[in-house]
């Protein structure tokens, strides 16, 4: 029965002893900042030994250990990638995380100073970006391309210089006779139709919103006589009403 109970109590002492454990280790990382951690402070010394390699691999740990929150360890690994592994890409990845993080700080003059440096150092691997053979090969590849659609624009433009060209040679066609509409039996047809100006009158076509009126003003000056051309012309026009524009009016 004593060694059961020893038991229990030993089991419960590890389990308590693993869940500090656990706990004084999450303590440790909210309490400690990122430059105090010795994964962080072995990394710096790595660098200052120039093992690149070694302190990238320790910077990487330590981002991965605080969930990507670690401004400095991002900053270092940016730097290693631009100045000594020639790798703008993973420069620029980590130059943004610092940015990202550290838009978040309370603002300050220190703060403002480390992020414009950081900015600075983004354009400055974009620049060595295109002076990288990647880059060369595809500004090559583009001036092909241009030069390639500069020709085929020159070929369009002779192609459609031609083209107009020859419709302007093309012969004229023969535009067709007026067909001749069949008036029914017994339709009267228009003044200008059927009955042609005696010879020695005067004619007028009547316009949209003429009247007899109208016309006797413009062609006599007096709008009184509009029933002697009314008169003259009562073969086609039995009263005023039926004036029609385009009827052929003889003015006696």
């Amino acid at each position: 029965m004593i060694r059961r109970s020893y038991a229990s109590k030993l089991i419960f002492a590890l389990i308590g002893t693993f869940v500090i454990a656990g706990c004084s280790d999450r303590m440790s990382l909210d309490v400690l900042s990122e430059t105090e951690d010795p994964v962080y402070r072995r990394a710096k010394d790595l660098l200052s030994r120039n093992l690149d390699n070694e302190a990238l691999s320790q910077f990487t740990k330590i981002i991965s250990k605080r969930s990507g929150n670690a401004p400095e360890s991002h900053l270092e690994a940016g730097l290693i990638h631009l100045d000594h592994m020639d790798d703008q890409y993973s420069a620029i990845y980590h130059f943004k995380h610092y940015l990202a993080i550290k838009s978040r700080d309370p603002d300050s003059s220190e703060r403002n100073a480390g992020m414009a440096r950081v900015e600075d150092l983004i354009k400055t691997a974009k620049k060595d970006l295109l002076t990288t053979e990647d880059a060369k090969n595809y500004r090559l590849k583009l001036l092909d391309t241009i030069e390639q659609l500069r020709r085929e624009n020159e070929t369009l433009k002779s192609r459609l210089a031609e083209a107009r060209n020859s419709n302007l040679n093309l012969p004229q066609t023969r535009q067709e006779p007026d067909r001749i509409v069949p008036v029914a039996p017994n339709r009267q047809l228009p003044a200008r139709m059927g009955n042609p100006p005696v010879e020695g009158n005067r004619t007028y076509v009547v316009k949209e919103g003429d009247s007899l009126y109208k016309i006797s003003s413009e062609v006599y000056g007096n709008g009184g006589r509009w029933m002697e051309i009314l008169k003259a012309n009562s073969s086609v026009l039995p009263s005023e009403r039926q004036l029609q524009p385009g009827m052929f009016l003889v003015i006696p």
